[in-house]
């Protein structure tokens, strides 16, 4: 009898084979180990839950990421789910037809926990590519430790012509000011970004993308550089800086060994697992200053400059991606990593168990400001953002004029108009 059922069971086996898993890829930029683990322990809890579904995570270093994507894309090796800020760079990847349209998808209660601007930040055209998992922001992280060895009130720092006042301050008693990663680029376009922030506001920038009053080479971004060339000019960044990365400047800073460091909300962490001790600036001694307000400037000045980053669908991407996603981006799942200070949920409900300090404060920005400024580099698209970044570095070593500079941004924006 034994033998009888053993048979009928291999029988029913062979004519009902077990379902084969379905493999979803997923590329993160995510590189700092205790973030990582909370995202495997996340895909350990979806897989438990949907033995259907295999989650196959992929990591690509930030700047390899940003050079490799365009090409990754459009291969067989292109993930079914991929990090992105959004902006221009989302834009034109849904123009070239590389991405998924899910918004017959999506569950609605999904999309009204994610918000109205998270959701439009993943949305062109009526079609749904994505999904909004955080926001971020650019802030001055600063050394408190430093400051009173200098000498230097924070509170002095509130306008430009206190802020330079301070770098000379920094420099005469013989601390680096600030840190910066010039190598990378980006870094050192958060200064020009965050001074065409200040001194054009959005209404500027908009009109300045459409063409109007001269583009990007109108006074306010010939000003921007100006004034990041009298910031260059007085020498305030650590030794080295060109050739620094992101990671050189950021374990720089949480190394003590820099005043400031103009860098997103993730530098929190980030900062501690680059420095040397891996446990960088102690939080009684790390602080948060808003960007300097600038005299005549038409921008208000609550507006902040970050991101509303998230995920992307390949247009192969399977719906097992999309439904792993939406339980990914919800409130449960954001919360543990805001809760562990490692971004700012964006779902609703996420961020309010948040207890990390430069994070609640940082959200609170967010939520009290006129115009977030979405990262040039990325809001503009990839043509006009790579050339803001090319000038914003060489600003930075004061090897291009802020004419130059300007015109040079106008020219790659006329192309794509």
């Amino acid at each position: 009898m034994k033998k009888l059922a053993l048979a009928a069971m291999l029988s029913v086996a062979a004519i009902f084979p077990a379902a084969a898993q379905e493999v979803v890829d997923w590329m993160h930029i995510a590189s700092i180990p205790e973030e990582v683990a909370l995202m495997e322990a996340a895909v350990a809890e979806y897989e438990a839950a949907n033995p259907d579904v295999k989650i196959n995570m992929q990591f690509l270093e930030n700047e390899a990421f940003k050079a490799k994507l365009t090409t990754l894309l459009q291969s067989d090796a292109a993930p079914d789910i991929f990090y992105s800020w959004g902006g221009g760079v989302l834009t034109e990847q849904a123009a070239a037809g590389v991405l998924r349209p899910v918004e017959d998808l999506v569950d609605p209660a999904v999309a009204e926990a994610l918000g109205s601007g998270g959701m439009s930040a993943f949305t062109r055209d009526g079609h749904i590519y994505g999904l909004p998992q955080q926001v971020s922001e650019v802030v001055l992280w600063y050394n408190k430790a430093l400051f009173e060895q200098a000498g230097v009130d924070p509170a002095s720092l509130e306008t430009w012509e206190g802020f330079l006042a301070a770098i000379q301050t920094f420099k005469d008693a013989g601390i680096t000011p600030l840190a910066v990663g010039a190598k990378d680029k980006w870094p050192a376009h958060f200064w020009w970004s965050k001074l065409v922030v200040r001194l054009a506001g959005q209404d500027a920038f908009d009109a300045a993308r459409k063409g109007e009053n001269g583009g990007f080479a109108a006074e306010p971004f010939v000003k921007a550089g100006e004034m990041f060339l009298e910031l260059a000019a007085l020498e305030p960044f650590q030794e080295g800086f060109l050739a620094a990365s992101y990671g050189d400047a950021s374990g720089y800073f949480g190394d003590g060994k820099a005043a400031m460091h103009l860098m997103g909300d993730w530098d929190y962490g980030a900062m501690k697992d680059n420095s040397a001790n891996k446990q960088g600036i102690p939080d009684d001694q790390l602080g948060i200053l808003p960007f300097p307000t600038i005299e005549g400037g038409a921008g208000d000045p609550t507006d902040t400059l970050g991101g509303i980053n998230g995920w992307l669908f390949h247009k192969n991407a399977s719906d097992a991606a999309v439904k792993f996603m939406e339980w990914y981006t919800s409130a449960e799942v954001g919360a543990r990593f805001g809760n562990a200070g490692f971004f700012i949920p964006i779902a609703a409900g996420a961020a309010d168990g948040m207890t990390n300090p430069f994070k609640v404060q940082i959200a609170q920005s967010i939520n009290n400001a006129h115009w977030h400024a979405i990262f040039f580099d990325q809001e503009l698209g990839p043509q006009v953002g790579g050339v803001v970044n090319d000038i914003s570095a060489e600003l930075a070593g004061n090897a291009l004029s802020a004419e130059e500079a300007a015109e040079l941004v106008e020219e790659a924006a006329a192309d794509i108009r």
